[in-house]
């Protein structure tokens, strides 16, 4: 475990209706060409409640980041074949990695082959070769890479994987939350800040949220 902070958030409902959301994460920084999408990270549920009547959901996790390369082909309409590669990010540290493309595409593997030198500390910088396909290319084979994020084993973000690109994330990212039916991995939205609540963990890992109705939240002071 590399330089993992505990953090728990805890929700509470404080609003006469049984509700579904998700806490996803936004990142800063990000390189201008490649636009990272949000994934619903935490999936859950919470039941009708009142300031006298808690009903709450806690969540605890551990800010254990991996990076993951991914080659998803789609042979035919009935088969999928899938291979993928993961790196652990050190997020206090100068995370750098190059990634290149083995073998004949499509029928070949994305793989790390080693550090990026200019690496900055809190980033995690991916810098991707003239190896990996175009998106042209990827699309006439039907066989598509991906960069993904997870912390905690649950996936975060995902990115197309393009060549001869440099990869620039901030690793301290936005914790949004927002009322809904989702699934775990459900792509949140191109532009999900505008429906959601920011959480502001700042130096405090421990927060405290209430719902007081459909994406009408507030912090416990």
């Amino acid at each position: 475990m590399i330089n993992a902070a505990k953090y728990t958030l805890t929700l509470k409902n404080h609003s006469s209706q049984f509700h579904r959301f998700a806490v996803f994460q936004t990142f800063q920084d990000a390189s201008e060409s490649v636009k990272p999408l949000s994934l619903a990270w935490i999936v859950g549920a919470i039941a009708p409640g009142t300031r006298d009547q808690n009903s709450s959901s806690q969540f605890t996790w551990r800010t254990t980041y991996n990076i993951s390369i991914i080659n998803s082909y789609h042979i035919g309409n009935e088969m999928l074949s899938t291979n993928s590669v993961h790196m652990p990010v050190d997020i206090g540290g100068e995370s750098g990695f190059a990634v290149t493309y083995f073998g004949d595409f499509p029928l070949g593997a994305p793989a790390f082959v080693g550090s990026v030198m200019d690496g900055q500390k809190g980033y995690l910088i991916i810098q991707s070769d003239r190896k990996i396909p175009t998106s042209e290319r990827q699309h006439e084979e039907n066989c598509f890479l991906k960069v993904g994020f997870s912390m905690a084993g649950r996936q975060v973000s995902v990115a197309d994987l393009h060549p001869d690109n440099l990869y620039r994330f901030t690793l301290n990212p936005i914790y949004r939350v927002t009322t809904g039916e989702f699934y775990p991995g459900q792509i949140i939205g191109d532009e999900p800040s505008g429906n959601s609540f920011a959480i502001d963990f700042g130096d405090d890992f421990n927060k405290t949220i209430i719902l007081k109705g459909d994406n009408f939240f507030e912090e416990e002071k």
